[in-house]
């Protein structure tokens, strides 16, 4: 049988964790609204849509020239439309990794506190004897057959990143 000791931090680990395994998730909208494409981009997309535009009005038999000279301004355009997709992209990258690298941080120190904070409080307690695993389980807690909060956030984040693992992937 099992009986919960402290059912608020049995919850607030599990949150906790399931944060941590799903701060991959997280990075993708939070470094979206930080790499947008600027308004010369956007102005640049607007200018070769509409060249285009032009450009399939003419004949290309009638008027080469001119759909020739329309050519080489899309051509360049979009030449300049790749190198600042490239560069927007790899500060999209940068941003993404540090922002994954600070989410994951700050919620590994949360933890890293509050296992430190709670270290005492058991989290469940089991009925019968589990001899060999006692001390183990229960360290630093005196209550006997207890899942101390060291354990209980060992627990919870293996089995968590488990049953997420297919999700993530």
């Amino acid at each position: 049988m099992l009986e919960i000791v402290n059912g608020f931090l049995l919850i607030y680990f599990v949150i906790l964790c399931t944060l941590s395994a799903i701060v991959p998730i997280l990075v993708k909208p939070i470094a979206a609204c930080f790499s947008r494409p600027s308004s010369e981009e956007r102005v640049i997309l607007n200018d070769l849509k509409k060249l285009k535009a032009e450009q399939q009005s003419l004949s290309m038999k009638d008027e080469f020239a001119a759909y020739s000279k329309l050519q080489r301004k899309i051509n360049k355009l979009d030449v300049e439309l790749k190198e600042n997709s490239q560069s927007r992209l790899s500060k999209s990258l940068a941003i993404k990794g540090s922002i994954n690298i600070i989410l994951q941080v700050v919620i590994a120190l949360v933890i890293i506190v509050s296992v430190i904070w709670f270290r005492r409080e058991p989290i469940v307690t089991l009925d019968g004897d589990l001899f060999p695993l006692t001390t183990m389980l229960r360290y630093p807690s005196d209550i006997p057959n207890a899942i101390s909060t060291h354990v209980w956030v060992l627990i919870s984040n293996v089995s968590i990143r488990s049953l997420l693992k297919p999700i993530l992937s």
